[in-house]
């Protein structure tokens, strides 16, 4: 069993998708249920509600830069989490359990940057590593990570 064999990284790839996938319904079902809110963790610092959604999309974030390669891609994915933390703060304003807030958004939204901002550097990191498993473990694999050597 090697890193280096295409079947055992597309089953890591879909295992890693498949727990991104889990966490984001997590986050669905933690923002929308009724006590399954940042407030139902009982932490006692003020504003920890903000930590909560912070630490909850930061997480979601940090997955998508090693299954991505592309610069695009990793923007796309970026703005689709904010997006989607967005819609579902303007879905809470219809909830009577639950309020829309800018300050849970822009919480969101910082979550969203450092988390991609860390999933950059380990996708690097994998880059750095094995070029060839990094580019194997990616959706959008099929990107040139060698530049061509122009003498040949």
């Amino acid at each position: 069993m090697s890193l280096s064999d295409p079947h055992i990284l597309r089953r890591i790839r879909v295992a890693l998708a498949l727990i991104w996938l889990a966490l984001g319904l997590a986050v669905l079902a933690g923002s929308l249920l009724p006590n399954l809110g940042p407030s139902s963790f009982h932490i006692p610092l003020a504003h920890a509600d903000k930590l909560v959604h912070f630490s909850a999309w930061a997480l979601l974030a940090v997955f998508a830069p090693p299954l991505l390669l592309r610069f695009a891609s990793r923007l796309a994915a970026a703005s689709a989490l904010f997006l989607m933390s967005g819609a579902i703060e303007l879905v809470q304003a219809f909830f009577p359990t639950r309020s829309a807030s800018f300050g849970d958004l822009a919480a969101n939204g910082l979550g969203i940057l450092v988390g991609t901002l860390f999933g950059v550097l380990v996708a690097a990191f994998l880059v750095r590593r094995n070029r060839m498993v990094a580019a194997r473990l990616a959706f959008d694999g099929d990107v040139q990570l060698v530049v061509p050597d122009r003498a040949s």
